[in-house]
């Protein structure tokens, strides 16, 4: 498990083709003539590439005419993805501040990556209002969000290290499937979790197993299997009468979990896994049942 192997997607094609270069032979390279016969075999090979200008200055025109009916001026439509006042598209606003915000490219760099893109300057100040714009058109939303999240039937929390500006702050996440919501804090406290769920929390709570989440007002909580593995390895190592035994059992029925589940997540096959399930549960508790009297409070600290 701690070795795995990841296996590529883009070897397996894009899906699509855009545009398709051809490259004919002119003359046999064995003796020279050029009375070739008609295409034999095509060898296909599919590559992302950039194209001569990603990025191209457009002067958009909007025309006024004149109603020879009644003498009112009717103007044509506005261009989709240009905001009046603007110098840069929508979606190019939108590429800049993904850069910058969840690529971490700073303003200085943003502004080489668009002189080497499109040959064309922008300022820094451009891309601070820019950023601010976009913050502003996705709050609405991202408070939609934080008031959604806490009815769902499960979430999963994390919390990082922050540096801003020199100083130690934490940065926290909640997610779910199609959505991840972040919270900027000053400490790694309950309160910031209380900020983000609620004072209690109807749904399982996913995390690791740092402190701050035992003990949370929740229907049930999810611990990191990676995490208790990583333990469980730690404990492998350390002397006593049966570190090694219990640290082996719980570890093998970790690795399981992890296998039946990726096969789940490709098969979907809900009966096999819900069937290994039930199983995987007997012999859970049976493992603990086996174990807890044997162990003491801390493995590795304290054992019996």
């Amino acid at each position: 498990m701690d070795n795995q192997v990841l296996t590529g997607k883009t070897r397996k094609g894009f899906g699509r083709v855009d545009r398709t270069e051809i490259s004919s032979p002119e003359i046999c390279l064995t003796c020279g003539s050029q009375e070739l016969s008609e295409v034999i075999n095509i060898h296909r090979q599919q590559v992302a590439t950039l194209v001569a200008k990603p990025i191209e200055v457009v002067e958009y025109q909007t025309q006024s005419c004149k109603c020879l009916e009644c003498g009112a001026v009717v103007r044509g439509e506005p261009h989709q993805g240009v905001v009046p006042g603007q110098d840069l598209s929508v979606n190019l606003q939108a590429l800049l501040v993904g850069l910058g915000n969840y690529g971490h490219l700073s303003y200085a760099k943003l502004t080489e990556l668009l002189w080497e893109l499109g040959t064309i300057e922008v300022g820094v100040g451009t891309l601070q209002k820019t950023n601010q714009r976009v913050a502003a058109a996705v709050k609405p939303a991202i408070n939609a969000l934080w008031e959604w999240a806490p009815l769902q039937s499960n979430v999963h929390v994390d919390e990082t290290p922050w540096c801003v500006m020199g100083v130690k702050e934490w940065l926290w996440t909640a997610s779910i499937e199609g959505f991840c919501l972040f919270h900027a804090a000053d400490t790694r406290g309950r309160v910031e979790l209380e900020t983000m769920l609620g004072k209690e929390f109807a749904g399982v709570l996913s995390s690791d197993d740092f402190s701050v989440y035992n003990g949370v007002k929740v229907a049930a909580q999810q611990k990191c299997l990676a995490h208790l593995r990583r333990h469980f390895k730690k404990v492998l190592e350390l002397p006593g009468n049966n570190n090694a035994a219990v640290a082996q059992i719980f570890l093998s029925l970790i690795d399981e979990a992890f296998i039946a589940h990726e096969s789940w997540r490709k098969t979907k096959d809900k009966l096999t896994y819900d069937s290994w399930v039930q199983d995987f549960k007997i012999r859970l508790n049976q493992a603990l049942a086996t174990w807890l009297n044997l162990v003491g409070y801390s493995a590795g600290m304290k054992n019996k």
